[in-house]
C-alpha cells in the first residue's frame, strides 16, 4: 500500500467520522430546539396560567367592590332621607315648640339614630365619626327643647330664662345645620367616588 492508498483511506474514514458528525450535530441541533421550543412553550402555558388566575382574582374583587359600592350607595341614601326628615322635623320645632311636635322629632331622633348604626358597616369611618358628633348635636337640642317645653308648663316662669333657653337651643341649632351641610357635601363626594374629600 502506497502513500496515495493511505491518504485515500484515510479520507474514507475522516469522511465517515465527519459525515456521522454532521448528522450527530443537525441531530443535536434538531433536538435542542425541539427541546427549547417545548420549554418555551412550557414557560408560556405558566404564565397563561398565572394571568387567568389574577384575571379570576380580579373579577372577584371588581364583583366584590361593586357589591360593595351598591351598598354604600343605598345606605349614603337611606341616611341622607333619615337625616332630612330629622332636620325637617328640628325646623318644626324650633318654630313651635310643643309636646306633639317634640315626640315627632324624638322618635326621628331615634330612628336616625338606629339607621345610622345600622349601616356602619359599608359607611366611611370618617363620615361615622361626623354622623355621631351630629347626634349629639341634635341630642342636645331635643333635651334643650324638653326643658324649654317644661318650664313653660309652669304657671310662673321667667322670661329671660326663658330667652336663655331659647338662645342655648339655637347654638345648638347652628351646629347641627352647619354639621349637616358639611356631611351632605361628603356624602355627596362619596355617593359621586370623588377621592378628594374630607377626612
Amino acid at each position: 500500500m502506497n502513500f496515495n492508498d493511505l491518504l485515500n483511506v484515510g479520507a474514507v474514514i475522516l469522511g465517515t467520522i465527519g459525515g456521522s458528525g454532521v448528522v450527530i450535530l443537525g441531530f443535536s441541533n434538531y433536538i435542542g430546539k425541539l427541546f427549547a421550543k417545548r420549554y418555551e412553550e412550557k414557560i408560556k402555558a405558566s404564565l397563561q396560567n398565572e394571568i387567568n388566575e389574577y384575571k379570576i382574582q380580579l373579577d372577584i374583587l371588581k364583583q366584590i367592590t361593586i357589591r360593595y359600592s351598591d351598598k354604600q350607595f343605598e345606605q349614603y341614601s337611606k341616611l341622607w332621607a333619615t337625616l332630612f326628615e330629622l332636620k325637617a322635623l328640628g325646623d318644626e320645632l324650633w318654630q313651635r315648640a310643643t309636646p306633639p311636635r317634640l315626640e315627632k322629632f324624638s322618635r326621628q331622633l331615634k330612628s336616625t339614630k338606629t339607621e345610622i348604626e345600622r349601616a356602619s358597616l359599608f359607611i366611611e369611618d370618617s363620615h361615622y365619626q361626623e354622623l355621631v358628633e351630629l347626634i349629639t348635636y341634635f341630642s342636645e337640642y331635643q333635651i334643650g327643647k324638653s326643658d324649654l317645653i317644661s318650664y313653660r308648663q309652669n304657671q310662673y316662669y321667667d322670661e329671660y330664662q326663658v330667652n336663655q333657653m331659647i338662645a342655648n337651643n339655637g347654638d345648638k341649632k347652628t351646629q347641627y345645620e352647619g354639621l349637616i351641610t358639611t356631611i351632605k357635601s361628603d356624602l355627596k363626594n362619596q355617593i359621586r367616588g370623588d377621592n378628594n374629600q374630607r377626612h
